[in-house]
This record gives structure tokens, C-alpha cells and sequence, in this order.
């Protein structure tokens, strides 16, 4: 009797555990097929099942957030060009619309189709960066002034008619060109000037020399106006910024030059430039129309005009090789 008893005792308990791992089985299974379930109603999902690779997935999801995912799939669908603009280095998702706006597919114009491989992608995501995408003075906004002594003015951001900064001083005689000018700055702009002269002028000997400073809406409008008036809107438009437009008229802007050479066309060839270029990041200063970036700054080439960011931002810039247009776009906008 009492090895019949044992035996129930065994089965019983025999009994409680396969219900056990029945049940965690179950829970298990079950647990398994609602992770699934709420996989299928996420952004991963939906842009795997339009074609998209695992490999193209890691890359969006290391580029894109969820809510950018979602508009990939559910507005912009399997697109053979996306993948090559996220892999750019300078690749903004807020741009994602107007970087594919620029290309071509074969439903939209199969005359005008370009292979992928066909395309350029890091100049067309700089080109949308910096607005290049639209025409000139298009689409602009105004200049966000929190960004201090980062602010940036160009043909896509402008002061508007009244702005004046409220820290102008007057530049001291030895400074300026002519000395009967009659150049203002922002102050600090105008400290950071005297350090930089000062050691220009103890390393090198180079004597700087300031053209101009600031400009009034009024007195850009003329300049603007005068251009216009002898060459054309286009070539004004190459030279100068509309009225509001214009950086000299955030009070951070420099035409600097050097008593040994006052010529914009020359100046470019000078050693006085060379350690501007070398130097002036150190003082906050930045070249802010480098030579062949015409097509992102919107101007020529002008050696001698230099802008004050103040010297982290200047040294950022300067060690980035991008232009200020590039820099503000992708790091501070």
C-alpha cells in the first residue's frame, strides 16, 4: 500500500510539471507572436516590406528618427536614390523631400531618368542645405538672432529695413584705409580686430587696414542700386547682397586689407593674405567668400571680406573646410 501511495505521489507530481512547461510554453508562444504582432505595426516593418535591405534599414534607422521613418514609408515609399543621399556625410533628414526633389524617376520622366549611380550626391545635399535649390531671395527667412554672434545673413536670410546693432563703436584712425572714413563695428568685433593687427603686425610686420564695417540698410541699398544700374541685377546679385541682406549690416563683418596692397584684385596674391587665412580663425574671423564656392555662397570670391563668429565657432569652421553657409546649416540651424 504504502509503495502505491509513492507511486501516485510521483505521477502527481510528474503532472504538475508538464502543465508547468506546458503553460510556460504556451506563455512563451504566446509572448513570441505579440512581439510580432507589434512589430508588424512599426516603422521597420512597414519600410522592410517595401524592399528595403536590413543593411539599408540600419542606416536609416541610424539617420532618421522614428517619425522620419514613417513618412519614408507611408509618403515616399521604395525610392533608389534615398539610401545614397542618407549615406552622405552632410545628410539632414528635414531635407529628405527636397534632396529627392532634385532627382529623376523613370514614372516621373522617363526621358530625364538618370541611374542612381548617375548623380552627385554630396553637391546636391549641399545644394539644399545652403537653399541653393531655390532661386535667390526665394523662400527666405528671417535671420534667427538668437544665434548671437553666429547669425548668419545671405540671399535665403535677411535683417529686414530697421536692424541696427546696438553696440557699435567708431573705428580709431590708425585702423581704416582712408583716414577719412567714418567705419563703425560691434565692440567686440572691434577688440577681436586689435588682437588680430596686433600680431600681424609683430610676426609678420603686416600692417592690416579696415575698408569697411558696417553698412546701414540705406547705404547697401545704393551700393546694391549702383551695380544694378551700371552691369545688370545679375552681376549686382554676383558682388553685392540685396538691401537686408547684406552681413554688413550685422555690424560683424570686415573689408580688410594691408597698407602694401589696397586692390581687390591683387590683394588675393598677397602674403598679408596668406596669414589672414592661416590666422584670422584665431581672432574669430573667417574667410566668409572662399575662392570656387561661388555655387554655395551665392558670391564671388572676395579675398578680403571677413566675418566675426567669435574664435570657437571661427576655429570649428575653419578646421571643418566648409564654407559658413555649409557650417550653419548642418551644425547650428
Amino acid at each position: 500500500m504504502k509503495k502505491r501511495k509513492k507511486r501516485r505521489l510521483k505521477t502527481s507530481v510528474k503532472l504538475f510539471f508538464l502543465i508547468l512547461i506546458v503553460a510556460f510554453i504556451g506563455i512563451h508562444i504566446t509572448k513570441v507572436k505579440y512581439e510580432e504582432y507589434l512589430y508588424t505595426k512599426t516603422s521597420d516593418y512597414a519600410i522592410t516590406n517595401l524592399g528595403y535591405t536590413a543593411e539599408e534599414l540600419n542606416l536609416l534607422n541610424s539617420k532618421l528618427s522614428d517619425n522620419d521613418k514613417w513618412h519614408v514609408a507611408n509618403d515616399i515609399g521604395y525610392n533608389e536614390f534615398l539610401i545614397n543621399f542618407v549615406k552622405c556625410k552632410y545628410f539632414l533628414a528635414r531635407n529628405i523631400d527636397a534632396y529627392l526633389s532634385l532627382t529623376v524617376d523613370k514614372d516621373e520622366d522617363f526621358w530625364h531618368y538618370k541611374k542612381p549611380e548617375d548623380y552627385n550626391y554630396d553637391e546636391l545635399v549641399t545644394k539644399v542645405n545652403v537653399m541653393r535649390h531655390n532661386e535667390y531671395y526665394t523662400n527666405s527667412v528671417p535671420t534667427n538672432m538668437s544665434k548671437g554672434y553666429g547669425i548668419i545673413a545671405n540671399k535665403y536670410h535677411y535683417l529686414g529695413e530697421d536692424y541696427i546693432p546696438d553696440d557699435l563703436v567708431k573705428v580709431e584712425g590708425k585702423y581704416l584705409f582712408s583716414s577719412s572714413n567714418n567705419i563703425q563695428i560691434r565692440s567686440e568685433v572691434y577688440a577681436a580686430f586689435e588682437e588680430m593687427w596686433k600680431a600681424a603686425k609683430e610676426e609678420e610686420n603686416h600692417y592690416l587696414v579696415i575698408e569697411s564695417g558696417f553698412r546701414t540698410y540705406k547705404y547697401q541699398k545704393d551700393i546694391y542700386d549702383d551695380y544694378a544700374k551700371k552691369r545688370g541685377a545679375s552681376y549686382a546679385d554676383s558682388i553685392a547682397a540685396r538691401p537686408g541682406y547684406s552681413e554688413h549690416q550685422t555690424g560683424l563683418a570686415l573689408d580688410i586689407y594691408s597698407w602694401s596692397c589696397s586692390t581687390a584684385n591683387e590683394f588675393k596674391n598677397t602674403k598679408v593674405y596668406e596669414w589672414l587665412i592661416n590666422n584670422s580663425y584665431k581672432y574669430g574671423f573667417i574667410l566668409r567668400y572662399p575662392e570656387n564656392k561661388q555655387n554655395i555662397t551665392g558670391y564671388n570670391f572676395e579675398s578680403w571680406h571677413y566675418r566675426y563668429v567669435g574664435k570657437d565657432l571661427a576655429t570649428k569652421v575653419h578646421d571643418s573646410g566648409l564654407t559658413y553657409d555649409e557650417y550653419y546649416a548642418f551644425y547650428l540651424e
